[in-house]
């Protein structure tokens, strides 16, 4: 999976929901990334709200 700033990805919880996010930025250790999951559907201005921890591994890429 490409992991580029401005990349669509969905995250999968534990329960089964799904969750659409954007790579906001890439973190220093290699295995996270910050992703923005709730911005009150202002996607075209995601950098404006605060990202999210992620495990890289945890993503999937696109929106379901």
């Amino acid at each position: 999976m490409e992991l580029t700033i401005g990349t669509k990805v969905h995250y999968t919880a534990p329960h089964g929901e799904k969750q659409n996010g954007v790579i906001k930025s890439h973190s220093d250790d290699l295995t996270t990334v910050f992703v923005v999951f709730n911005c009150a559907n202002d996607w075209e201005n995601y950098q404006d709200y605060t990202g999210q921890s992620t495990k890289i591994l945890a993503l999937n890429p696109g929106w379901v």
